[in-house]
């Protein structure tokens, strides 16, 4: 996960277990910014370059997370029994949208960046899965297996979750 052509936070397991790694673009200053007995993956910048949110299995169960882009003040957002994975800011970096199995099925949530207010903004038969936001904030696309037949297509709504349109309709996975 790039930020700013600068800055590239990644995941290695260099160390025994899968940490979360900053460094600059031309690979120089590798530091070590997780340090635990469970894994932590899937690092993104906040947008102003600030934050990193994470998920982490450090409490047994796969949960959302948010450091200083320096490592400090690492902080749990999201607590249920089932996980909440794939953690994506919104461009303002006031909310941050992601995919829950709280209800029994994959669905998309989104959440303050402090992690208060968590709304789930699909209600599906099927998965709904990688959640992306459109570059004003006004909408999140997500693809969705809404039938559970295996064929994903994508589609888009508000990011309140109100009007979602399906985009593909094809029997390949999109």
């Amino acid at each position: 996960c790039i930020r700013d052509r600068t800055n590239i936070a990644f995941v290695s397991d260099r160390d025994g277990n899968e940490e979360i790694y900053v460094m600059n673009s031309d690979g120089s200053s590798q530091t070590r910014l997780t340090n635990n007995k469970s894994y932590d993956r899937n690092p993104i910048w906040s947008p102003d370059g600030t934050k990193i949110a994470f998920v982490s299995d450090r409490d047994g169960n796969e949960e959302i997370y948010v450091m200083n882009s320096d490592g400090s003040s690492q902080t749990r957002l999201t607590n249920n029994k089932n996980y909440d994975i794939n953690p994506v800011w919104s461009p303002d970096g006031a909310r941050i949208a992601f995919v829950s199995d709280r209800d029994g099925q994959e669905e998309i949530y989104v959440m303050k960046s402090n992690g208060s207010e968590q709304i789930k903004l699909t209600d599906n038969t099927g998965d709904d899965r990688s959640p992306a936001w459109s570059s004003d904030g006004a909408k999140i696309v997500f693809v969705s297996d809404k039938e559970r037949d295996g064929n994903y297509e994508i589609y888009v709504m508000k990011a309140d979750g109100s009007n979602k349109k399906q985009l593909t309709n094809n029997t390949a996975i999109d």
